[in-house]
């Protein structure tokens, strides 16, 4: 039996979450782990508090129909994440609390907090999955203060990534600079325009300049662009 909506629950529900109280329990709760001091707070805290206010509450791991060729033998299964390994892989949650069914979805993440590309594990999904049901629970008021800071951290590790150039590592050509990164003569490909020679970075007082290497008989220099 579907239960009725009751927004007035719904309401008051929110304003305990968002009260000064419930925000410093929650924030009792909070642990840091890892090396780089990644702040969480363990799911089973999360839900705990979420029932203890809503105690009809309801939540739903979502799972996908899946089509297989085993062997010539067509079959379905289902698996309980979407996405390929292109794109990486999501879970989706739904908590019904009060007659509202609200959803979300989350990446399934690996060790570097990167998404996972291939073969997501049985221990990546699970966690993937209570990660998202705390998400979820977010969208009723509860530690939805939590995500704010999360998100910070999650747009400061993404800065920190190397810009996907679409590009393999062969293909990619190191600057001057990273082939010799403490030389203040660096070759280059660029001809002098008096003798011909390939000529160098050099560092001077005044900054990089580009000189030719046959000084002092050739003393053509040009400025970098």
């Amino acid at each position: 039996m579907t239960e009725k909506t009751d927004e007035k629950k719904l309401g008051d529900l929110y304003t305990t979450f968002q009260s000064k109280k419930f925000r410093d329990d929650i924030a009792q709760c909070v642990q840091t782990k890892g090396g780089k001091g990644m702040e969480y707070v363990p799911w089973s805290n999360i839900l705990d508090r979420f029932i203890k206010n809503c105690p009809t509450m309801s939540y739903e791991f979502h799972e996908y129909n899946l089509k297989l060729n085993n062997g010539g033998i067509q079959c379905e299964t289902t698996r309980p994440f979407m996405g390929d390994d292109k794109t990486g892989y999501f879970v989706k949650t739904s908590i019904t609390c009060y007659g509202v069914t609200r959803s979300m979805t989350s990446a399934i993440y690996g060790k570097t907090f990167t998404n996972v590309s291939l073969n997501p594990q049985a221990n990546q999904i699970h966690n993937a999955q209570m990660r998202c049901l705390c998400k979820n629970a977010a969208l009723f008021g509860c530690g939805i203060e939590l995500w704010t800071r999360e998100e910070v951290t999650q747009l400061e590790a993404e800065e920190k990534q190397p810009e996907d150039t679409g590009l393999d590592e062969a293909d990619v050509i190191p600057t001057a600079k990273e082939v010799f990164p403490n030389s203040t003569e660096i070759p280059l490909n660029k001809p002098c325009k008096k003798c011909d020679t390939p000529m160098t970075l050099k560092s001077g007082k005044f900054g990089s300049f580009l000189a030719c290497p046959n000084y002092p008989d050739c003393k053509y220099t040009e400025p970098l662009e």
